[in-house]
């Protein structure tokens, strides 16, 4: 199946009931600057692309910005009270005003800044709901998204960070899972 513009999207999220449960209870938790992202939207796009009707990934990347609190133990604060209020998914929420720091970058400006930081392309996309309007963040376009290509954003090209590249498509099993992915570091 062919996709091609976020009408496209939207009609695959608003048809997955655990997807759009899951954005309600982060909307619910009205943080700053808010968004979930990476395997959330992305692998719900490439499964359709590819025909596979599976569970979805239990794992839900939901960041936010705010300098005024940068510190984990309130992420971890969050993680906790989403796990016993929402336990039909794995979150993992992360104030992306701290994030830098683990692949040595410098500061992030907002949520936006630090998905596009996060190592493919076709991962650093986002989608939020507002009063049950959907919308979507493309830090580095569709076209990767849409043609099943997973590729570093170009900081992970360097010598020392593109293994990381690899070693998450290795580890993730992406090969298998979409059997029609194409890998591309150019």
């Amino acid at each position: 199946m062919t996709f091609h513009s976020q009408e496209d999207i939207t009609r695959i999220l608003e048809a997955d009931h655990w997807r759009m449960d899951v954005l309600k209870a982060a909307e619910g938790l009205d943080l700053p600057d808010w968004w979930i992202g990476a395997g959330f939207l992305r692998n719900a796009i490439w499964n359709a692309m590819e025909g596979i009707d599976s569970p979805p990934t239990r794992d839900v990347d939901l960041v936010y910005f705010s300098e005024a609190d940068v510190q984990p133990e309130t992420d971890w604060a969050y993680d906790e009270k989403m796990r016993i209020d929402y336990p039909f998914a794995e979150w993992e929420i992360r104030n992306q005003a701290r994030m830098h720091y683990v692949n040595d970058f410098q500061p992030y400006e907002s949520a936006a800044d630090g998905i596009a930081h996060w190592v493919e392309t076709a991962t650093c996309v986002a989608v939020k709901l507002k009063d049950g309007k959907l919308s979507y963040l493309f830090c580095h376009g569709t076209e990767d998204l849409f043609g099943l290509i997973a590729r570093p954003i170009p900081e992970f090209k360097s010598e020392n960070l593109l293994p990381v590249f690899y070693q998450r498509i290795e580890k993730k099993r992406w090969k298998e899972k979409w059997p029609n992915l194409k890998v591309m570091t150019e």
